[in-house]
């Protein structure tokens, strides 16, 4: 896993901040799944690539590329 932070601190910050969270999910993987409603919340905020948003769209909601 990609994380370049302490365990109790990303706790704290997915807490306060989940569009963070989300995508550090997104560009560096997790150990689970991503959380849909959240992501379906999220999305238009998150900070990542064009083909990954995309692809969650396609994901979400069947939306065509």
């Amino acid at each position: 896993m990609a994380w370049d932070y302490i365990k109790r601190n990303i706790l704290k910050q997915k807490k306060t901040d989940p569009v963070w969270y989300l995508e550090r999910q997104v560009n560096f993987g997790n150990e689970g799944k991503l959380d849909a409603e959240l992501l379906k919340q999220y999305l238009p905020k998150l900070n990542i690539t064009e083909n990954k948003r995309a692809f969650l769209e396609l994901l979400l909601w069947d939306k065509p590329f």
